[in-house]
């Protein structure tokens, strides 16, 4: 099966997590890893399974992950199954309002599935990775749950 992972990252943390996602999925399937930038041109008529995954900021993606969406043209992924993943920094150690912001407005993830779905698509998954502080480090463990997770994906 031909997977394609797209991603956008701020400070390297999503990037990280693609790749270790790009790599799981390599383990059984044809995949190509794409950051959101590339992915505007690239033709997507032969995918069968897309990843889309963004850093979380303010409960949404980022700007080049929604021109990337907007760059997706109808009926491309009518039919096509989808997952999406985000890398967020809720919990424990983190300020208040970082809390406060998470809980009132989510997390990137569930928005890109959305807007996926709304281009005909089904997500059949979607994952937050946890990144310790703004700018990183991940969390012990995230990019082996990342590689997990894709590995499973489509069994």
């Amino acid at each position: 099966m031909k997977v394609v992972v797209v991603y956008d990252s701020k400070y390297g943390n999503t990037r990280l997590v693609a790749e270790a996602i790009n790599e799981g999925i390599g383990k059984n399937h044809e995949n190509i890893l794409l950051n959101s930038a590339e992915a505007k041109t690239f033709d997507f008529n032969d995918t069968e399974f897309l990843i889309v995954g963004s850093p979380t900021s303010g409960g949404w993606y980022t700007n080049p992950v929604k021109e990337f969406l907007e760059s997706l043209r109808d009926p491309i992924l009518k039919g096509k199954k989808v997952a999406t993943f985000d890398t967020s920094t809720p919990g424990k150690g983190n300020s208040v309002v970082v809390n406060t912001l998470t809980k009132m407005f989510g997390n990137a993830a569930p928005r890109i599935a959305r807007e996926l779905e709304k281009k005909g698509a089904t997500c059949i998954d979607s994952q937050m990775f946890i990144v310790l502080e703004m700018q990183g480090p991940l969390k012990e463990g995230e990019l082996e749950r990342a590689r997990n997770w894709a590995e499973n994906l489509l069994l």
